[in-house]
C-alpha cells in the first residue's frame, strides 16, 4: 500500500478521507497516515495531525518514496491568493495521489492529472482533460471534450457541458449548469444553481438563471 498525508483538515479534507476509505474498502490501495493542519492538534476523525503545513515537515516526509500528498485546500475561500502556501511545500508533481471513489465513472479516454479527487457517483466523459488539483464532488458530471485547468473545482451535482473550459481556479457551483463551448474564466465563481449561456470572465462572480455578473474576486 501506499502511503498518504492530506494537507488540510475538516471539510474537504475529510471528504478525501472518506473516499480513501471507499477506495480501501473495495481494495486496499492507500494507508493513509495523517493530515497537515495549522490549526488542529488533535486527531481527525481518530486519524492524527502529523504537524502543521510547512517546508520542514513536507520534507520529512518526501524522504520516503512511498508518501504521496494530498492538496484539500481549494475552495472559493482558499484560492488564488494562497497558491504560494502550496508551492512553498516544494513536493514534487508526482508525489501528488490521484483519488477515483469506486462508484466513479471515468473514461477510458478521458486525462487526469496529479492530484485530482472524484468523488462518488460522478460521471467523466470521454476526451475530457482534467489538470492537477482539481476536485470534482458527488453526483457532478463532465460530460465529453471538456477541459478543466489546474485547481479548476466542481461541486456536487454541477453539470459541465461538452467541450466547456474551465480556465485556472474556475469555481462552479452546486446544481450549476453550463452550455457546450462556454469558458469559464480563471478564478471565476459560477453560484449555486446558476445556468451559464456565455463566457465568463477571468475572476467574475455569476449567479442566477441565466447567469449574470455580480462582482468580482479580484
Amino acid at each position: 500500500m501506499k502511503k498518504l498525508i492530506i494537507i488540510g483538515g475538516y471539510g474537504n479534507g475529510t471528504v478525501v478521507q472518506s473516499t480513501v476509505e471507499d477506495i480501501n474498502r473495495l481494495s486496499p490501495a492507500w494507508e493513509l497516515i495523517g493530515f497537515l493542519n495549522d490549526r488542529e492538534t488533535a486527531p481527525i476523525n481518530d486519524c492524527p495531525v502529523l504537524g502543521k503545513i510547512d517546508r520542514e515537515t513536507v520534507e520529512n516526509f518526501l524522504a520516503d518514496p512511498d508518501v504521496y500528498f494530498f492538496y484539500s485546500l481549494i475552495s472559493v475561500k482558499y484560492n488564488y491568493a494562497y497558491l504560494s502556501k502550496l508551492t512553498d511545500l516544494g513536493i514534487p508533481r508526482e508525489r501528488f495521489a490521484t483519488l477515483i471513489h469506486p462508484t466513479a465513472v471515468v473514461s477510458k479516454f478521458a486525462r487526469l492529472g496529479y492530484g485530482v479527487c472524484i468523488q462518488p457517483f460522478v460521471s467523466v466523459g470521454p476526451n475530457t482533460q482534467i489538470g492537477d488539483h482539481v476536485q470534482i464532488f458527488t453526483h457532478a458530471v463532465i460530460t465529453h471534450g471538456a477541459v478543466l485547468d489546474n485547481f479548476s473545482y466542481v461541486a456536487n451535482n454541477a453539470c459541465v457541458g461538452a467541450d466547456v473550459h474551465l480556465k485556472e481556479g474556475a469555481y462552479l457551483g452546486t446544481n450549476a449548469t453550463t452550455l457546450e463551448f462556454v469558458t469559464l474564466g480563471k478564478w471565476s465563481v459560477t453560484g449555486i444553481g446558476a445556468v451559464v449561456l456565455k463566457d465568463v470572465e477571468d475572476y467574475a462572480k455569476v449567479v442566477g438563471n441565466p447567469a449574470r455578473v455580480i462582482g468580482y474576486t479580484k
